[in-house]
């Protein structure tokens, strides 16, 4: 009998999921400055992955009582997995992205293991390889540290060490163990008490003077919507969303309100943008005070994720795109010169470029919201053989009406240290797991509630430090993209790799036009950021 292993919580979770418009596939692309050897790669394929890992050699099977195991698959073949395809023309990055975004919404067969290998003999000057893998095998940083299991640090070969971070270990109310920021190494307070202490002390301040401007942006919007309820843009949008968030739906409709009546809004919002950025300032009473009760705040009553022009029931048609490579040295100068992390620059740069979006298409948005995901437990760089899922996902609301980015970093670096500072990843942890236990249509109304109150997922992998080599062929590049649930338009992924930094995105066709304006604006944003920073304008 073949031998079997039980699926983890969260692993059944994520492979139940699957909805024919968002898969839950992690899609990965590799490639490199000279041309590949298929039968050296293969050779590292298979040592690397299907030897060393069972479940990239064992089928999803269900139980009579509806447990899932992990089965090997006693007819498994590496071919089986491995699909050949030419690109026309391979000299056009286009031509790799379109590959990619035809199998965005192409389900991985369920009478096998669940992963597939793209071969690209002929792309730019080398080589390309896709790796589409679900994710009830894995999650992101096991994915990002199995792929860099096939990297040799020379040709010859040699051992490539995992990124230099501290993980992010998640604390459960109960622990007492200072918790480690995945970006900059600093821990958390101990304490929930101590924590909210000095969130309250240092707060203060800031509480005070956001109710009172809060009163007073709410008797200005209450007068601004009796006189023209006709200015509040969007009603069905403002429908769609009203009922699964209706924090992210109010605040839409006054975003529009206030957009609407240019005049009468600048002033007030001209006030109130030196303190209370990203059109948030009801919420932002909630917001001033430390991160449980921020966190409590998205969870019961919703995010700052407005209606705009991506929002609607994504579909199966997707697009695929990622930027020329930034300094990833000029995003640290940033980081430096402002007091926050590389993270905090690089959230900041995903506002702006999506400010100027939506300013390109005439729409108006306050803030979006989005997942983020945080690993659970410090980084084992042995790898364990069940591989598996150890993370949570956060809520990160970005600002999008605001053009200047220094006040849009401040903004974003409170935000992520309030997250930081709280409990919310083991809070949204023990969620997955309570709705992982109920039955599958309230789980699955649960995650899309959840889902819904966001515009998707955002996520910044370190990768190798230095250049690494696939089959002795130099990697001249790496970007990948996380699964997307709901009706979650948009994916962004940013991964670092020899000093630079590459911009990844994946979205819904039809609800994200001209997505490409996305991927130049991430780089002309970036610019704009470090041109403004001062000491570093260029």
């Amino acid at each position: 009998m073949a031998r079997r292993r039980r699926l983890g919580v969260q692993d059944a979770l994520w492979l139940e999921m699957d909805r024919p418009n968002n898969l839950m596939v992690v899609d990965s692309v590799i490639w490199t400055a000279e041309p590949l050897d298929w039968d050296r790669v293969r050779a590292v394929m298979q040592e690397r992955l299907s030897d060393r890992f069972p479940a990239f050699r064992s089928r999803a099977v269900r139980d009579d009582e509806g447990a899932w195991w992990w089965e090997e698959d006693e007819a498994f073949s590496f071919d089986d997995h491995v699909t050949m395809v030419e690109l026309d023309p391979p000299d056009d990055p286009r031509s790799l992205q379109r590959l990619v975004a035809e199998h965005r919404s192409d389900p991985l067969p369920r009478n096998r293991p669940l992963w597939q290998f793209l071969w690209v003999d002929r792309y730019l000057t080398g080589s390309a390889v896709v790796l589409r893998s679900h994710h009830a095998l894995a999650d992101g940083i096991r994915m990002v540290q199995i792929a860099m299991s096939l990297f040799d640090a020379t040709p010859e070969g040699g051992p490539v060490l995992g990124p230099t971070v501290s993980q992010h270990a998640a604390r459960t109310p109960r622990s007492t163990e200072p918790a480690t920021d995945t970006t900059t190494g600093t821990s958390a307070a101990p304490g929930v008490a101590d924590r909210l202490r000095a969130g309250l002390s240092s707060a203060g301040h800031q509480a005070a003077d956001t109710a009172r401007s809060a009163r007073d942006v709410g008797q200005q919007a209450v007068n601004l919507l009796g006189r023209a309820p006709e200015a509040a843009a969007g009603t069905a949008r403002f429908a769609q969303s009203a009922l699964s968030n209706p924090i992210g739906a109010t605040h839409g409709l006054l975003t529009g309100a206030w957009a609407s009546l240019a005049d009468a809004a600048t002033s007030m919002r001209s006030s109130l943008q030196t303190s209370l950025p990203g059109g948030g300032a009801i919420v932002d009473v909630f917001s001033a005070a430390p991160g449980d009760i921020d966190s409590a705040r998205k969870l019961l009553l919703g995010t700052r994720n407005d209606a705009t022009i991506w929002t609607g029931t994504a579909g199966v048609d997707k697009a695929v795109a990622w930027s020329a490579p930034l300094d990833l040295a000029d995003a640290k100068a940033v980081a430096r010169a402002n007091g926050s992390t590389v993270n905090d620059v690089l959230a900041t740069c995903v506002a702006g470029t999506l400010h100027d979006y939506l300013v390109a298409h005439h729409e108006r948005c306050g803030s979006v919201t989005f997942m983020v995901p945080v690993n659970l437990k410090p980084l084992d760089l042995t790898l364990p053989e069940d591989l598996g899922n150890e993370f949570a996902l956060v809520q990160l609301e970005l600002p999008t009406d605001q053009p200047d980015l220094l006040q849009v970093l401040h903004v974003t670096k409170r935000r992520m240290d309030r997250i930081k500072h709280g409990h919310e990843a083991a809070i949204a942890f023990r969620l997955q797991e309570a709705v992982a236990g109920l039955s599958r249509s309230i789980y699955e109304a649960s995650v899309d509630l959840l889902a819904n109150r966001t515009v998707g997922v955002l996520t910044n992998v370190p990768g190798p430090p230095i250049p690494v080599y696939l089959a002795g062929s130099p990697v001249e590049a790496v970007v990948g993209w996380a699964p997307l649930s709901g009706d979650c338009p948009l994916s962004f992924t940013i991964y670092s790799y020899n000093g630079q930094i590459t911009v990844g995105i994946a979205c819904d066709r039809e609800l994200v036009p001209d997505h490409d304006m996305i991927v130049d604006g991430f780089s002309r944003a970036f610019e704009r950021l470090l041109a403004s920073t001062p000491g570093l304008e260029r």
